[in-house]
């Protein structure tokens, strides 16, 4: 029974990966490229949520066999049935990912609900990370779901629901980062403002020091080993949102550590 439900829950995270990256995909596609200016508002949403899966490069439907995550891509030998163009790897390698960590977030804490939460999370945090990326922007629409699927998280980790120290941290970091974006005109864009205090409230306290230090370090390292040669960091844009997405991603790894994992205990073993 134990490898049916673990076998189940590795469909369930690899098919949530598909629909996420696609689903980011659109967006870029769809709101972003482009498309963003093609039919009504309708019409994308359409194109968005129902249009079925399809080749982007011929755009022919796909069968349905070929839907199956991780297996679909080996049974077309990784390109398109139709036009015979080369599927990206980022496909398998997204929905495997994403199997692999419902998997690991369920063995970790015993929690049906927290790999399933958790990895709905995860999708909207690809999102983020994409349309950030790609056109340093974060949608705004995003948020609620971020917000909702990020407590949930934090809910069935914890068993505990949001307290008034993690208001105050929401409070801080909304002065904090409004007044840095007030007072440094081009610090930071207002997506940032308000997406960095709704990631440090998912984080709570006092992991949001964690979050906080893990993003910005992430951020200051990547940045400089991939500019280019001579290249000066002053005034280069940073897109803050993916580094704010996989900071929140590993304080939630550091949450499972200590809740979920016995850290705690040891931790307090070794204070008395």
């Amino acid at each position: 029974m134990l490898i049916l439900l673990y076998s189940l829950q590795f469909v369930f995270g690899a098919s949530l990966g598909s629909f996420y990256i696609t689903t980011a995909e659109r967006i870029l596609l769809y709101f972003y490229g482009k498309k963003r200016k093609e039919g009504s508002f309708g019409n994308r949403m359409f194109s968005l949520l129902i249009k079925p899966s399809h080749c982007n490069h011929c755009e022919e439907k796909i069968p349905s066999y070929l839907l199956l995550p991780v297996v679909g891509f080996f049974l077309s030998k990784g390109k398109c049935f139709h036009c015979k163009t080369k599927l990206p790897w980022i496909y398998p390698g997204s929905e495997f990912l994403f199997g692999a960590i419902t998997v690991l977030s369920f063995y970790a804490t015993d929690s049906v609900a927290f790999s399933v939460f958790f990895t709905f999370f995860l999708g909207h945090l690809i999102i983020s990370i994409q349309t950030d990326a790609n056109y340093f922007s974060l949608d705004y629409e995003n948020l609620p779901f971020l917000l909702i699927f990020g407590s949930l998280s934090n809910y069935f980790i914890t068993e505990t629901l949001p307290g008034w120290e993690d208001l105050y941290v929401l409070i801080g970091f909304a002065a904090f980062y409004f007044l840095l974006y007030k007072l440094v005109k081009q610090g930071m864009g207002l997506a940032d403002v308000i997406f960095a205090p709704a990631f440090a409230f998912i984080a709570g306290h006092p992991f949001w020091i964690l979050f906080l230090n893990s993003s910005y370090v992430l951020a200051t390292v990547v940045t400089i080993l991939s500019r280019k040669k001579g290249e000066s960091l002053r005034g280069k844009m940073i897109p803050m949102g993916v580094y704010f997405s996989l900071g929140i991603f590993f304080t939630f790894m550091a949450k499972v550590l200590y809740y979920r994992l016995g850290i705690e205990g040891v931790f307090s073993d070794d204070i008395e």
